[in-house]
């Protein structure tokens, strides 16, 4: 679609699939397949909802009751991005055949508590990066390799969160600073020529470059995208990509009991309590009888000794660098991307592993 915020509601009078229809005669298979290309080609995602399965009922009874969903809400990514948290609601059917349909749009009630610490790879193309971490990983902690390792990854995340605020702050903002003033330069430009103004507006130009490239790259790893494309194309499309998974969070858990939880605290609670339960139960295990004899021995005992040794410096870090730097990090927000560029500091590393 275009640039301002698209909706669309109401009776489409085709459904997607098979599953979106019970009883009655087989759905026209070219309409189904029209109606999926042009929402594809469109970029629209169906808006969140809740009720019934199906919209439309026939009224008829027996074997001659058909059911179907022919009523929806297709939204694209700009209008995702503004209302985040809006989604559909489908009253019971009274009068007509079709359910009533409305739309509602609330404040988002997942966003509570203080954020988690995040590395940021954008990080590391600033140049004063590695000055700050080696500041931090030169201080002396006294304790095992483990206890060193894991203090020095605690300081390096207060420092981390404070040079963060006070250096790139919100990128998006920092973006529109340096359009805003870029503008103002040609503008200036254009009334006559100034080779102070030229060069100022070189360097935000260049300036405004560095910030978009950390921008790309923040989307790319929020989006968990393990490859970027070139190019203006780069930010709407990380754009759409995180609004489609904020599209697809959780708004409700109910259990095996019958109890509905709404609230991001009572979802939390609700899960933390099914799990502990299923873990803490206090029926006994049955002994697992021993199978080892069935299995065949496929390595030697010299392949057993090097794979129980201690594993080198060298063989750490080609594990590393085999695994994404987009993929998710650990419960301390440190990814495979901060820990290859914490390489500097690999004795704590090789420290804590050992």
């Amino acid at each position: 679609m275009g640039v301002e915020p698209c909706l669309f509601a109401g009776d489409f009078n085709v459904i997607r699939s098979d599953i979106e229809r019970c009883g009655g005669r087989p759905r026209n298979r070219v309409a189904i397949d029209e109606f999926n290309r042009w929402i594809h080609q469109g970029g629209l995602l169906e808006m969140n909802s809740q009720g019934g399965k199906f919209t439309w009922c026939n009224g008829q009874q027996g074997l001659s009751r058909a059911l179907a969903k022919l009523d929806r809400v297709l939204i694209d990514a700009n209008f995702l991005s503004l209302f985040p948290t809006a989604h559909c609601l489908y009253l019971p059917r009274t009068t007509s055949d079709h359910c009533p349909m409305v739309i509602e749009f609330l404040s988002d009630p997942f966003s509570y508590g203080p954020p988690p610490f995040r590395f940021q790879q954008m990080w590391v193309e600033h140049p004063d990066f590695m000055t700050l971490v080696q500041k931090v990983w030169s201080e002396s902690v006294i304790g095992s390799g483990l206890f060193k390792l894991a203090t020095k990854l605690k300081k390096l995340k207060v420092a981390l969160r404070v040079w963060n605020k006070s250096v790139f702050g919100r990128t998006n903002t920092q973006i529109a600073i340096l359009e805003d003033k870029i503008e103002n330069l040609e503008n200036l430009l254009q009334r006559g020529w100034d080779d102070d103004i030229e060069r100022e507006l070189v360097r935000s130009s260049n300036e405004l470059s560095s910030w978009r490239l950390r921008e790309d790259i923040r989307l790319a790893q929020m989006a968990k995208i393990k490859w970027r494309m070139d190019g203006d194309r780069n930010t709407k499309f990380f754009h759409v990509w995180l609004s489609n998974k904020k599209h697809r969070k959780i708004h409700q858990l109910r259990t095996s009991n019958g109890l509905a939880f709404n609230s991001p605290e009572a979802i939390h609670l609700g899960a933390v309590d099914y799990f502990s339960d299923f873990l803490q139960r206090s029926n006994p295990v049955r002994e697992v009888p021993d199978l080892s004899s069935l299995i065949s021995s496929v390595i030697n005992d010299e392949d057993c000794v090097r794979l129980c040794g201690i594993p080198s410096l060298v063989e750490v870090k080609e594990a590393l660098s085999t695994i994404h730097i987009n993929s998710s990090p650990g419960p301390n927000g440190f990814g495979t991307e901060s820990i290859y560029n914490l390489w500097p500091g690999k004795s704590q590393l090789m420290g804590g592993l050992n």
